[in-house]
């Protein structure tokens, strides 16, 4: 199998996924009662006008149809306020991918570079120190470490601008600032992960063989580093993606709630909170797909990076 084969047979099982997923959630939601009916009509006398709101009484094949129509053209319907879920999603997220996206870039890029460098000097003494940091950002549970970041801040700092302003726009100076807080605790945490599997893989790394054979060629610390970052690179990419799944559906949503920032872990909590099916639906969806589409490009960057890896297809 050849490497366009393989990415379209990669690209067809995602596809087939997705498909699969989608079905699975609309299933799952379309054959459990909604507790909605029960809260808004307690009594039973309005049940009925509220499942036909909803469209519940039609034929499941038929909702099922309407529910993927509506996905693919972003029609994802209102929330019990009224709002039109789409565009609350939007905002959530353009708040969240505001300060992530750096903290993810920070991480992996600090990470992944001072993993390589105490592990190409072991005698160093930051060494030391990468392993006490590594050590507490994996101990700390996240809502440790945002709350202790919060209450330093406002009551030892006594920086109070840091919280974030809602009556204000998102691109403010004061709003921006109020980012930086979740930023740390989102970047430390990923900081650490990347930093301890960055040391192991490229411990196991500079003792293979033909590393000793560009030290015996002398060949210099750059070549050495190249190779070592290709031959690591795989591996680092599946923690990476593995992680930032794990970012997505826990970190987000307890540093969002901490620092009181309306982003897609705070849109998550509220629909759970308000028992919001609809905002519930959405923010799990969205992070399902986002997993296929990563291990997608994963596949892709394989590819790219060893060219080996797609006779494994086979």
């Amino acid at each position: 199998m050849n490497r366009k084969q393989y990415l379209v047979y990669r690209l067809v099982w995602t596809v087939v996924g997705a498909w699969g997923a989608l079905s699975g959630i609309f299933l799952a939601f379309a054959l459990a009662p909604d507790p909605g009916q029960y809260k808004i009509c307690p009594g039973g006398g309005c049940r009925a006008a509220y499942r036909a709101a909803r469209n519940y009484d039609a034929p499941l094949h038929e909702r099922y149809l309407s529910w993927m129509e509506g996905f693919l053209t972003f029609d994802l319907g209102t929330t019990v306020r009224g709002e039109p879920i789409a565009g609350v999603l939007a905002d959530a997220s353009t708040v969240t991918l505001t300060y992530l996206v750096l903290s993810v870039a920070l991480a992996v890029i600090a990470g992944v570079g001072v993993g390589l460098f105490v592990a190409m000097r072991p005698d160093s003494k930051l060494l030391r120190a990468v392993r006490a940091v590594s050590y507490v950002g994996f101990a700390i549970p996240t809502f440790v470490a945002a709350l202790g970041v919060f209450f330093v801040a406002v009551e030892y700092l006594g920086i109070y601008t840091l919280e974030y302003d809602h009556e204000q726009a998102l691109f403010t100076a004061r709003n921006l600032v109020a980012l930086t807080l979740p930023a740390g605790v989102v970047t430390v945490n990923l900081f650490a992960i990347q930093l301890r599997y960055a040391r192991s893989e490229s411990v196991d790394i500079l003792q293979r063989d033909f590393i000793r054979a560009l030290h015996a060629r002398g060949m210099g610390t750059a070549v050495v580093v190249r190779h070592v970052l290709k031959n690591g690179a795989t591996s680092l990419l599946s923690v990476f993606f593995s992680e930032l799944v794990g970012v997505v559906f826990v970190v987000l949503v307890v540093v969002e709630v901490i620092f009181d920032i309306p982003g897609f872990g705070q849109l998550l909590y509220r629909g759970i909170q308000q028992r919001d099916l609809g905002i519930i639906l959405a923010t799990t969806t969205f992070p399902i797909l986002l997993v296929m589409v990563g291990n997608f490009v994963q596949d892709v960057a394989y590819t790219i990076i060893d060219p080996r890896i797609e006779s494994g297809a086979e």
